[in-house]
């Protein structure tokens, strides 16, 4: 079986690549910036995406952030069924539809569609990652604060190495062909549960700072490259909505991550932990 792993330099792609070869999968990273072994891809070109996908049995899609963003994923989905791909696994987000005043999950939206008009397309819709974190770690380490405004209606996030063993899965096997399947950590996150996490790990005071996000919009436009008003407005909202509204789970949601990731899910106290032990060495 060949896999092409379009995004595969990324948070979860990277995991995902390993994942696969240790499952004995030819798997192929594909992105702008690929390294040695990999394709380099441009999503936009949908020409492109099709002849980097010919000869591949799957891919696994992710889609660039942006106002454009379902015009380009629904032509890459046309791109790769031309190219003869014969199972396409996409990276949506959770509570797509119900959250779908934030603009970067509206645009997600028409490319789901297009991903289960065949039966053998998969849409993987994960929470919030735990490792947003890490864009954070400074403050938490230097001025021991958690900046990231996610409020306390709560959150269930997931790490990334538990979603990319949901793609292995939905990749390699048929049980998940037609589904959108959420994908949500253990348990429900608030800015202050996370503080403590981290407060925990470090063996230090972190505190959760409050709900403002125009400083959080402010560190991403600096940290960034290529940051647009588009994606300043975006991020406000999200933000803003998940504040108020939290990103919720279900107990089937959590039922259903815990079947296609097929073991235990990490902790976000286990997470913070190991990211700490990483950054120390």
């Amino acid at each position: 079986m060949r896999v092409l792993v379009i995004g595969g330099t990324g948070k979860i792609g990277r995991h995902l690549v390993h994942g696969l070869r240790a499952a004995g999968v030819e798997a192929t990273a594909a992105s702008r910036h690929p390294e040695a072994d990999g394709i380099a891809l441009g999503m936009a070109d949908a020409h492109a995406v099709e002849a980097a996908a010919k000869g591949f049995d799957a891919a696994y899609l992710t889609t660039p952030l942006g106002p454009d963003e379902g015009e380009i994923g629904t032509a890459a989905v046309a791109a790769l069924r031309r190219a003869g791909v014969g199972k396409i696994v996409y990276l949506a987000i959770h509570n797509l539809e119900a959250m779908r005043e934030i603009p970067h999950f509206e645009t997600k939206i028409p490319v789901k569609q297009a991903v289960l008009s065949e039966a053998s397309g998969v849409v993987l819709q994960p929470n919030f990652f735990f490792q947003n974190d890490l864009m954070a770690l400074p403050a938490i380490l230097d001025a021991g604060i958690y900046p990231l405004p996610i409020g306390t209606a709560g959150v269930w996030s997931i790490d990334v190495a538990d979603i990319a063993r949901a793609a292995v899965n939905a990749l390699t096997g048929d049980g998940w062909n037609g589904r959108a399947v959420p994908l949500c950590g253990p348990q429900k996150l608030t800015g202050p549960m996370i503080a403590q996490n981290w407060s925990s790990a470090t063996g230090r005071a972190v505190i959760y700072p409050g709900d403002d996000v125009a400083p959080f919009v402010a560190a991403m436009r600096a940290q960034i490259p290529g940051f647009t008003d588009w994606m300043a407005n975006d991020f406000t909202l999200m933000m803003q909505i998940t504040q108020r509204d939290g990103c919720p789970a279900t107990e089937e949601d959590r039922a259903a991550t815990e079947a296609i990731v097929g073991q235990k899910l990490i902790r976000h106290s286990e997470f913070a932990a190991n990211a700490l032990k990483e950054n120390r060495s």
